[in-house]
């Protein structure tokens, strides 16, 4: 038999689920090593957009669409193999494709395969801190407490909360000991995987969290995009499609995959510093999405919210802000607004106070304060209503029905009177200090935009 007849063997039996673990390794060492396949499969990866989509929401099925191999034709592939596909594609063809970020990351060490970008009071369970900047190498990394975030060769990013362990194997591969880890895969990194003791998750194209317990029980829960988990240890496991608004587990009691409840709370901890924040204090909740998420869904009474929108925007036209530079917001007139300039890469955030009336004190006002500080420079603040509607058609989402008016409300020059808000940019120019207050009915909101890394 040729190599390319036992490609083909291979790929049909990965496609009919007859594929014994052994051909596993062989199938992936083959993609791995042949610049033929690797072709093939390049082209399978267009694929993706084409293959139907029939699982209804809230569900979770086998990952399969109806396309495969056979004398060469492509007449039945699963969305799994496609996703493996990229994966290697990536990791064979980075040299190429990665390699300005690659040289960036593993500069004067070529065993770097990650790199510390964001460490909040991150500590080894040695006491030694992790520093940004320092390197990581294929091996144990064992996290105290505090939440790292690491940058990988192939653009994909994890945040690593404490107590944690993982095993980093290479730039496209990281095992979760016990811990809570979240993921950004931008296309680059399209086919990381995360393993546990009890599950293999392969991201396509997405953002995700998974946590291990102390009993090795799995959970996965998907913020946008989709990934594929496969119950490591079952037999005939068919690998489970987990969409944006859907949680899975998987433990050592259950041979299976098994749908469980949307619950972002375990990983609100590791999921800002994915996002670009770096701490907040106060009476500020960082929201983590899902299929309710935005900010016409959320009522607070004790937090500021912190909603994530847009990452990465090039600005095609200037952009009005309130408040530019360190110092007090202070009320100003329209054509005297600073600009942001055409060509300006940003990522914006909303901020947003609500107030909902309650029934023993209806009138009552109520007022909040917080500080939030962001991994990188804040380059404008928007808090007025005719901005905040202006700037909108560039960050805002298009199925939200954001309210008017909503504008803060800083004190005039010279009233003593209680009751107005104040947003203080400090001088590190990285940090947001508010003291918001609002009345029944009524809302404050605030859209930061922050320089993009």
């Amino acid at each position: 038999m040729s190599a390319e007849q036992r490609d083909l063997e291979l790929v049909n039996d990965y496609c009919s689920g007859s594929l014994t673990d052994a051909d596993f390794l062989e199938l992936e060492g083959r993609l791995r090593e042949s610049s033929q396949i690797r072709q093939l499969l390049v082209e399978y990866r267009s694929l993706e957009t084409a293959l139907p989509s029939a699982l209804p929401a809230g569900t979770i099925q086998p990952a399969e669409s109806s396309v495969s191999v056979k004398d060469g034709v492509i007449r039945r592939l699963r969305i799994e193999v496609v996703a493996l596909a990229a994966a290697i594609v990536m990791l064979s063809t980075g040299v190429f494709f990665l390699w300005p970020e690659r040289s960036v990351l593993n500069s004067g060490d070529s065993d770097r395969i990650a790199v510390v970008t964001q460490s909040v009071g991150a500590y080894r369970e040695t006491g030694i801190a992790l520093e940004p900047g320092e390197s990581i190498e294929a091996g144990h990394l064992t996290l105290q407490r505090g939440v790292v975030r690491l940058d990988f060769a192939s653009g994909a990013t994890i945040a690593v909360e404490g107590p944690a362990k993982i095993e980093v194997v290479d730039e496209m591969r990281v095992v979760l000991l016990r811990g809570v880890v979240t993921a950004t895969i931008p296309e680059s990194a399209v086919g990381f995987a995360v393993a546990t003791d009890t599950a293999h998750i392969v991201d396509l194209g997405t953002a995700f969290g998974v946590s291990v317990g102390d009993d090795g029980t799995t959970n996965v829960c998907v913020f946008d995009g989709e990934v594929s988990v496969t119950r490591k240890g079952a037999t005939a496991s068919q690998p489970a499609l987990v969409r944006e608004g859907q949680a899975v587990r998987a433990s050592k009691q259950s041979p299976t995959v098994d749908s469980t409840d949307y619950e972002v709370a375990p990983f609100e901890g590791a999921w800002p510093v994915n996002s670009g924040v770096l701490q907040t204090t106060g009476s500020i909740r960082f929201v983590s999405p899902g299929p309710d998420f935005h900010s016409g869904n959320y009522k607070d009474n004790e937090h500021i919210v912190v909603f994530p929108e847009r990452s990465g925007v090039v600005l095609k036209e200037v952009i009005r802000v309130d408040l530019e530079d360190p110092g007090e917001y202070a009320r100003s007139r329209y054509r005297e607004k600073r600009t942001l300039p055409v060509g300006r890469r940003v990522t914006s955030y909303l901020l947003q106070f609500d107030a909902i009336p309650s029934e023993q004190f209806p009138n009552q006002k109520r007022s909040i304060r917080g500080q939030i500080t962001f991994a990188q420079p804040i380059v404008g603040v928007i808090t007025e209503t005719r901005l905040l509607r202006e700037s909108e058609a560039i960050f805002g989402n298009p199925d939200v029905n954001y309210p008017t008016p909503r504008a803060v409300e800083p004190r005039p020059a010279g009233d003593e009177r209680p009751g107005f808000d104040s947003v203080i940019l400090a001088a590190d120019q990285r940090t947001l200090i508010l003291d918001l207050n609002v009345a029944p009915q009524k809302l404050d909101q605030l859209r930061v935009l922050v320089e993009s890394e």
